[in-house]
């Protein structure tokens, strides 16, 4: 997608969300009393049936289907809301398939997505059950190109993740969802009035190392906004030091040749268990050390901290597109949403004598 200028995305989609617009699949679900097409998986257990777990308790189930949003699953046939904390099980009969641990370690994608099912429905959210990370510094540039609905370039740097790995649409499967990069990318254009031009220069596969050496190619973008996103790679040999001083290396080598660009840096999702090469213990050190860097023309987005708090909810096998270490369409919406929400949270905090002066 290197030099796109994005259209409009074709959320006119009456298949997975028959009765949502574009803005509500990047809007906050924090501030929304409804989840749009929320995923679960049934992963079968050896001592007890399957289920799975919503984010919420349901007060009134929208939509239930697969993740192509080509079949629609009933209550009472297909599934049934246990109890009152949101657990979903399958009765006998149901059309609803489940994934073994070693369907879900073999990284099948479309064996995942084939059992992945979409729920949208109402709830009363707990008041604060989630609120999302206050940190990271004012992108007083950015803030005021978007304010003088002036074109804005975005370079995305980073791994599979922010390559597209696994939303439908980097797979051109049905629903054809974007990947978290273009969703960002567009609410831009969308809620600002702004042409963007986005350049993901992602490679899968890399690590934070691996991006020093792309700062060359960052700079003939001549970017504004960079959005730099490592870390699951990094997981399999480097200490939060050594992850931090490839971070703070590739920002000093983009400034020298593209001084005027801001950054937005984003902590990885987790992996799930299955995911046994990496060292799990590892992400919340580079969370912790990525916030230590920021400050004015550095913005944060928390995706660690968000996942976690998923994963004390939820499976962590819900959130992903191949069972191990890449988000699906759900979870590239969470991505989208963490990090729009942390621009907004720069752009806020922006002061009169932060704004470049004309």
């Amino acid at each position: 997608m290197e030099g796109t200028i994005l259209p409009q995305l074709p959320w006119n989609n009456a298949l997975l969300f028959p009765i949502v617009s574009e803005p509500s699949l990047v809007s906050p679900f924090w501030l929304s009393n409804t989840m749009y097409g929320e995923t679960v998986v049934f992963v079968q257990n050896v001592d007890r049936p399957a289920e799975a777990q919503l984010l919420f308790k349901p007060d009134r189930i929208v939509r239930v289907t697969d993740a192509a949003g080509t079949t629609d699953y009933l209550e009472g046939i297909d599934y049934a809301i246990v109890g009152a904390a949101g657990r979903m099980s399958l009765p006998e009969a149901s059309r609803i398939g489940t994934l073994s641990e070693a369907e879900l370690s073999a990284g099948d994608v479309d064996r995942v997505r084939e059992r992945t099912i979409c729920v949208t429905y109402d709830h009363t959210s707990d008041a604060g059950a989630w609120s999302p990370s206050v940190e990271g510094g004012p992108l007083p540039l950015v803030s005021d190109r978007l304010q003088r609905k002036q074109d804005l370039t975005i370079c995305v740097l980073g791994d599979s993740i922010s390559e597209g790995y696994d939303s439908s649409g980097f797979h051109s499967v049905m629903p054809h969802a974007p990947a978290y990069a273009q969703l960002v990318a567009s609410a831009f254009e969308e809620h600002h009035g702004a042409r963007v031009t986005l350049h993901n220069l992602a490679v899968a596969g890399s690590t934070a190392a691996d991006g020093i050496w792309q700062a060359e190619r960052v700079r003939d973008t001549n970017p504004d906004l960079v959005i730099v996103a490592f870390g699951m790679n990094d997981a399999c040999y480097a200490e939060a030091p050594e992850f931090l001083a490839n971070i703070q290396e590739l920002l000093r080598r983009v400034r020298i040749d593209a001084p005027q660009a801001e950054f937005v840096l984003v902590s990885p999702m987790l992996p799930t268990p299955a995911c046994t090469w990496l060292d799990h213990r590892l992400f919340e050190g580079y969370r912790d050390a990525l916030s230590t860097i920021t400050g004015t023309g550095i913005a944060f987005a928390d995706v660690t901290r968000l996942w976690t708090w998923l994963c004390s909810r939820k499976s962590p096998y819900d959130l992903s597109g191949n069972g191990l270490n890449h988000p699906n369409d759900f979870g590239h919406r969470l991505y989208a949403q963490t990090i729009l929400e942390s621009l907004r949270t720069a752009r806020r905090r922006v002061s009169t004598s932060d704004r470049p002066r004309t």
